[in-house]
């Protein structure tokens, strides 16, 4: 019997991993409790996957990892309108996307626990992601994703074996059909799950290293549910606490203009995500509504001292047209990151850290639907 388990945040519940279960009954999201950390003496050899650092991962000891070489992405740094920045090229992953570091996590804790079916809801990245981690366990899928996701991603998640439900509407839909189907089947969700989160946290790690065991001033991240800030601030507190480092990085979330509700909430001063409308964005990878982690998320702003931006959709567009012609193809999504660094106050600027989430091969069908291609840069 495992001793790790599930902890509601709200009421303190405890759930055996072997439950399964998304959320609480009260309808808190959950943890799982801190059960190590890495030491100099996992990091003695080259590096390599996520999984050098599976003792902060809060997983039982004996969880085989499920893994096809993620994570270990390299940091590019270079200069843009006078100021100095990296971006962490996170969008170079087994599927393309950042995303893999997550299932990677998420799809080992439910291979250890016998698990043969899962349904999941996703606008692309996710559902691609938790496809190719769960083919690889031997694990099948059913992805609910809205009806206009990019034909790549669907053809993608298709070819891993995923079993593929198109939803009419908006994101949330995708997850409203998903949540009726989990009440007969294993929801092993991106947005809900604390291991996928475990497994984000590993970018924050990697960055410490990669930049000689030291943190960049600001660390920006396009924000859809939240789960990447979380986990990145998850991470950065398990350096400090460990004492790696001496203080942790700004955060800056980034989200679109059309869909902005943990912005909202933020700038208003609130706890928990704000209930707007939303319109549909080309930045689909963050178009959440209804963030169900937003606490923890918005906790993770606040305590880091960082701060929402929003990008409209014309910014974007000029963002990757930027990148691409730096030799960066990413997706809408990704490129809000430097849309946002653009616009946000010049002290938050130098030295920066930005962090491409998805490759742009996923994106070819609405960058051509746009263009016909993509033109200069004005």
């Amino acid at each position: 019997m495992d001793s790790v388990s599930y902890r509601c945040d709200a009421c303190g519940t405890h759930f055996p991993l072997s439950d399964h279960p998304f959320r609480c009954d009260c309808g808190g999201y959950l943890n799982v409790d801190d059960s190590g950390m890495f030491g100099a003496q996992d990091l003695a050899s080259p590096p390599g996957s996520i999984w050098r650092y599976r003792k902060s991962f809060g997983l039982p000891e004996n969880v085989t990892p499920v893994t096809m070489g993620e994570g270990n992405t390299p940091i590019l740094t270079l200069e843009i309108e006078g100021a100095k920045l990296h971006l962490k090229m996170d969008f170079q992953q087994p599927s393309g996307s950042f995303k893999d570091r997550g299932a990677s996590v998420l799809v080992s804790a439910l291979k250890h626990t016998g698990v043969k079916k899962v349904v999941e809801d996703s606008s692309g990245n996710a559902g691609a992601a938790l496809s190719a981690y769960a083919a690889a366990a031997g694990i099948g899928v059913t992805v609910y994703v809205p009806a206009y996701t990019q034909e790549g991603k669907v053809v993608q998640m298709e070819m891993y074996g995923a079993k593929l439900v198109r939803v009419p509407g908006k994101r949330q839909d995708a997850n409203i059909e998903a949540l009726r189907a989990a009440k007969g089947s294993i929801y092993a969700s991106h947005l809900w799950n604390p291991y996928f989160i475990r497994g984000l946290s590993s970018v924050a790690y990697e960055i410490w290293e990669q930049m000689g065991r030291t943190l960049p001033q600001a660390v920006i991240v396009p924000v859809g549910s939240g789960g990447f800030l979380e986990g990145l601030h998850y991470g950065f507190c398990i350096l400090k606490r460990a004492g790696f480092a001496s203080s942790n990085p700004r955060l800056i979330g980034v989200q679109a203009a059309r869909c902005a509700p943990i912005h909202q909430a933020f700038v208003n001063g609130m706890e928990d995500s704000a209930d707007i409308e939303v319109e549909k964005t080309i930045a689909e990878g963050i178009a959440v509504q209804k963030p169900p982690r937003a606490r923890a998320v918005l906790a993770a702003l606040r305590n880091s001292g960082g701060y929402m931006v929003t990008v409209g959709e014309g910014e974007i567009i000029e963002a990757a047209k930027r990148l691409g012609m730096l030799g960066l193809f990413v997706e809408p999504t990704s490129a809000s990151v430097l849309a946002a660094w653009l616009k946000i106050e010049k002290q938050d600027k130098e030295g920066a850290l930005l962090v491409l989430t998805g490759s742009g091969l996923k994106a070819v069908a609405t960058y051509h639907e746009l263009y016909g291609g993509l033109p200069s840069v004005k």
